[in-house]
């Protein structure tokens, strides 16, 4: 079985994603180590002090760190489908080519399996037929559609 062919570029954004993901996870995590020193300092030391500088300190640097997991996520998104592949680029051919590894690795895409079948059979082979089945009201069994009388139990149909 064939490997899946990914560019080096595409790996370094994934894998770049990937390091976004953790700085903001960790960004959005320093939030509760600092939350307890805040609780801690003494509130008479510092009578010009500002007690919402450090909650807004904190609001920055939660939503900093959301942000920054969802643009990791995008680019680990972009590096594993391509640009095409993920929605960057509105290119269906583009696309198919960028999910080309994946689509081969699972079995390949359904249209493209098509096309591919249609590609290599005569056309005389593709025209689907209509069979009509009549039930018989005796025994339930499937006949033809210009039978008379029932194949298994005889009776007319």
């Amino acid at each position: 079985m064939r490997k899946p062919e990914i560019s080096p570029e595409r790996r370094a954004v994934y894998y770049g994603g990937m390091a976004v993901i953790a700085m903001g996870g960790l960004l959005f995590l320093s939030n509760f180590f600092i939350l307890p020193s805040s609780f801690s300092s003494n509130p008479f030391a510092d009578p010009f002090a500002d007690p919402l500088a450090d909650m807004r300190g904190m609001m920055a640097r939660g939503i900093g760190g959301m942000v920054l997991m969802v643009i990791g996520a995008f680019m680990m998104n972009v590096g594993l489908k391509g640009p095409a592949g993920s929605g960057l680029v509105l290119d269906p051919e583009k696309a198919r080519e960028d999910l080309s590894p994946w689509a081969r690795a699972a079995g390949g895409l359904v249209k493209d399996a098509l096309e591919e079948v249609r590609d290599s059979a005569p056309e005389s082979s593709l025209e689907l037929q209509t069979v009509v089945k009549v039930r018989c009201p005796s025994c339930r069994a499937l006949n033809d559609e210009d039978a008379k009388f029932c194949d298994q139990c005889g009776s007319p149909l």
